[in-house]
């Protein structure tokens, strides 16, 4: 592989992942707590090591030789997300009812209500509900990865992107997490979690027709 294939798959990737998406959402919505914005991006990378594992190994292959397999993706990864956009949804609509109207020394808002490992889980589980990134890996590998590159190459290539993911992803937890933004978006965490909640429910919903169009 020249330098080149690697550093185009490299602003691909970056393309990618720095683009508004589920990830980032849900970013915002935990970041206003370091840790937990942190363990969420870290979650996300999980995930999209597994997507990128999964590209390597040739499950964008089976997927061309099995259509429904992506087809299966579509639906259960779109009907998750709108799972999760409702309970967003509803969350954030009945924090904005319960706002102003007691007053209570516990957590309100869901980056405080999450715990550290469960903030990992719904960035990891977010990521793995768009099949999109599945879509991309498999465009990015299919284009500049031949299917003679040594595991060496892809093993490199499976570095850069996870270093750079990381790095991206945990810049972002941490901006969110400076103290007075942290302090804007607690404030405004009833609304982030509606808004979260709208897009996940149009993102799920998009995901489950395109997979309704397939069948």
């Amino acid at each position: 592989m020249t330098g080149g294939a690697l550093l185009s798959i490299l602003v691909a990737w970056l393309l990618a992942i720095a683009s508004p998406g589920p990830d980032l959402v849900q970013i915002l919505r935990l970041g206003a707590v370091r840790r937990n914005g942190v363990a969420c991006a870290l979650g996300i990378m999980s995930g999209n090591t597994l997507w990128i594992v999964a590209s390597m190994v040739g499950l964008s292959a089976l997927i061309d030789a099995v259509p429904w397999v992506l087809t299966a993706l579509f639906l259960v990864g779109g009907a998750f997300l709108a799972w999760m956009g409702q309970v967003a949804l509803r969350g954030g609509l009945a924090e904005r009812r319960s706002a102003g109207t007691t007053v209570s020394a516990t957590p309100t808002t869901t980056a405080e209500r999450v715990s550290t490992l469960g903030a990992w889980r719904l960035g990891l589980m977010t990521n793995l509900a768009n099949p999109k990134a599945l879509v991309f890996f498999g465009a990015v590998f299919a284009g500049f990865v031949p299917p003679d590159t040594g595991w060496t190459t892809r093993l490199i290539i499976l570095a850069v992107m996870l270093v750079t993911g990381i790095a991206w992803f945990v810049a972002v937890a941490v901006m969110v997490s400076v103290p007075a933004l942290s302090r804007r978006l607690q404030a405004a965490g009833p609304w982030i979690d509606v808004i979260a909640g709208v897009v996940f429910l149009v993102l799920g919903v998009i995901l489950v027709g395109e997979g309704l169009l397939e069948l």
